[in-house]
């Protein structure tokens, strides 16, 4: 993360908006999906009112808060035009960082901020953290890949645990760093998310990663 990006993050508290994952894939999945305001709407909400100490309706909220806004963001969405599309909104709503979904191929990365310089005729100069889920087996990798909206698992990969069998959590370990390692000057920053409760992979990653030196 650049200089200027870090100060303006580290000012006042983080906020993510986000729409959630569908209820289907949670522990009920027979729940209703409810949406009472758009994120973009929720963002604005945040960014334009409550940071300046007003509620929905315009009535003052007493002091106002300070919030950094965060937006969810898939830049190896299906549709990279109508993301693009609704980052625009998120972005003129006020949203300051993203957090990107998992993505299992770099090169999607490399497309997607190229489509999007195209389209809006600047560089994609907004902060994205991406999230880095680590696969610890096939069955996993299929789960992510079949159940999970967003997410893309390459048939390499698939093939590398196939072929790692028992030691698949260790391979999935291992290519987790390799992206890490392959996206570095794509993004400014990844939080990881634990698969199983196997926090251990996940140190094994963190310790792996803060061993290489950065750029300057």
């Amino acid at each position: 993360m650049r200089a200027a990006e870090a100060s303006a993050f580290r000012r006042g508290e983080r906020s993510l908006v986000v729409m959630g994952d569908p209820t289907r894939i949670g522990d009920y999945p027979q729940a209703m999906d409810t949406y009472d305001i758009m994120p973009s709407a929720l963002i604005d909400l945040i960014s334009h009112r409550m940071n300046r100490g007003t509620d929905m309706a315009g009535n003052s909220i007493g002091k106002p808060t300070a919030f950094n806004v965060g937006c969810a963001l898939n830049m190896a969405a299906d549709d990279p035009d109508q993301e693009i599309k609704v980052l625009r909104k998120k972005l003129e709503a006020g949203a300051s960082f993203a957090l990107g979904q998992a993505i299992y191929d770099p090169a999607r990365i490399t497309a997607f901020r190229k489509r999007y310089q195209e389209l809006e005729g600047r560089p994609l100069d907004l902060p994205v953290l991406l999230a880095i889920i680590p696969l610890n087996s096939v069955k996993h990798a299929h789960f992510m890949h079949n159940e999970v909206p967003g997410i893309v698992i390459p048939d390499s990969i698939f093939k590398r645990l196939e072929d790692a069998g028992e030691r698949a959590a260790q391979e999935g370990v291992k290519i987790a760093q390799e992206l890490i390692a392959a996206m570095r000057d794509e993004i400014q920053g990844a939080y990881i998310i634990p698969s199983n409760g196997r926090y251990d992979l996940t140190a094994e990653i963190v310790e792996a990663t803060a061993s290489v030196p950065t750029q300057a």
